[in-house]
């Protein structure tokens, strides 16, 4: 396969004598890696510069109505690359570095050197055939990283942008810039990460939105499976009671007292599956939460006092450290007090098992973030749990789901924040949670 001729560089010829260009058009224009397109003045050069940009000029310094000087000013307006070369034959000592200080590639007296002139013009068609290729990659490059659905920054050492697609710049201009933090940006949750190497520093904001939601179906689809196995259980002893009292005969004088016993079991497992689905609800609920800016010491104030009778009976006592200075959450009001009252209530629980103690609550704000934490003294989880805290299904209670924490995670998400369990074995368990502070 014989190598793809490259493709000759436009070269613009601006003098205003008639006899030198007519003569640098015929003799140039025999050389192949040149399209030469000549003109009498600097008019002519514009008005061709709109359709036909050119990668190359040779430009008289005097020119009529405008000097070839200012001329190069407008042709790098349209075409930044162009590869110039002024000439004159009226050049003094300073005239070549004003040139190069407007852009000029080389400098040339009359009358011309021709061998020298075609030398310096191959060389400069080679480096104009370089940039464009550059300049056409880099713009590939940028279309490529625009349709990325990540946020790209880069920077130099003294903190200017150098590059960044339309979604990087938003982020980073809305602030989102600390390690390792998740952003929620028009309902997509980014991650970030940076890199360094030399002075260049590249931010990157990646996309967790799919990720998330293919592991919240993943969720789903296995809250589905342990659902049906859970439900099987109270469903059976409804089944052979009901067996039980229909093969009885109603004058049976043990009738009266296994009807009553079928009662009342039907009844624990009915208020069982009540129970059960009313969390699996809650946990598969995609209804818009109605975000706003929500007081969250209201809020934790009302969940206090709702677990009062229960706080009481447990021998526990519920402590609210509200802080500092007041400010607003942006979260949904329902699923906020939803999220705190199942951690207060399992915190009071699971305290209430080392016959009583304190549970504690916290607030604190750090930056564009308020910091939630619950915090009780029931012992901590045994190693199966503390390692996957939020597994469906793996719980310590008598009769739990698993549920719970789960549920609370995913309304944490869904309001744009995150829950997090520490675990401190022999003194108890911390739920951490992280809400974006409605701005003022």
């Amino acid at each position: 396969m014989s190598p793809v001729e490259p493709a000759p560089s436009r070269l613009y010829i601006v003098e205003d004598d008639d006899r030198t260009r007519e003569e640098l058009t015929r003799i140039l224009s025999r050389n192949p890696e040149f399209e030469v397109m000549s003109f009498a003045d600097a008019e002519g050069a514009l008005l061709a510069l709109q359709d036909a940009p050119p990668d190359m000029a040779l430009l008289d310094l005097r020119l009529p109505k405008m000097d070839g000087l200012t001329l190069l000013d407008h042709l790098q307006e349209r075409a930044p690359d162009v590869m110039a070369i002024i000439m004159t034959g009226y050049g003094d000592a300073a005239t070549p570095r004003r040139a190069r200080e407007r852009g000029a590639v080389d400098f040339v007296e009359k009358p011309l050197d021709l061998p020298y002139l075609l030398v310096s013009l191959r060389q400069q068609a080679r480096e104009a055939r370089l940039r464009k290729s550059l300049r056409a990659g880099a713009d590939l490059f940028s279309r490529l990283v625009e349709l990325l659905p990540d946020g790209i920054v880069m920077e130099d050492d003294t903190g200017q942008i150098l590059f960044a697609n339309t979604l990087g710049r938003t982020l980073w201009e809305e602030g989102f810039r600390e390690m390792g933090t998740r952003a929620t940006h028009q309902g997509r949750v980014y991650l970030l990460d940076r890199y360094a190497s030399g002075d260049r520093v590249l931010w990157h904001w990646m996309d967790l939105t799919q990720a998330l939601e293919m592991e919240r179906l993943a969720g789903y689809r296995e809250m589905a499976r342990l659902l049906a196995h859970e439900i099987r259980n109270p469903l059976t002893p409804m089944r052979l009671w009901l067996q039980e009292l229909s093969a009885m005969d109603p004058l049976d004088p043990e009738y009266p007292h296994a009807s009553k016993d079928a009662h009342r079991v039907l009844l624990q497992q009915v208020d069982r599956m009540s129970a059960l689905v009313g969390r699996f609800k809650a946990l598969g609920q995609d209804l818009p939460l109605s975000l706003v800016p929500v007081d969250a010491e209201a809020v934790v104030r009302e969940v206090t006092e709702a677990l009062a009778p229960l706080s009481y009976q447990s021998n526990v006592s519920v402590d609210w450290s509200p802080p500092g200075e007041a400010f607003m959450v942006v979260a949904d009001d329902g699923a906020l007090y939803q999220l705190l009252f199942n951690l207060v209530r399992n915190a009071v629980e699971a305290t209430a098992t080392r016959d009583g103690g304190r549970v504690t609550i916290r607030a604190r704000r750090e930056g564009r973030q308020a910091v939630m934490e619950v915090e009780d003294e029931g012992g901590g989880f045994p190693p199966e749990v503390a390692a996957a805290p939020f597994t469906p299904y793996l719980t310590t209670k008598e009769g739990g789901t698993g549920l719970g924490l789960l549920v609370c995670r995913e309304l944490a998400r869904r309001m744009g924040g995150e829950l997090t369990i520490v675990n401190r074995p022999g003194k108890g368990v911390l739920a951490h949670v992280t809400l974006e502070v409605a701005k003022e």
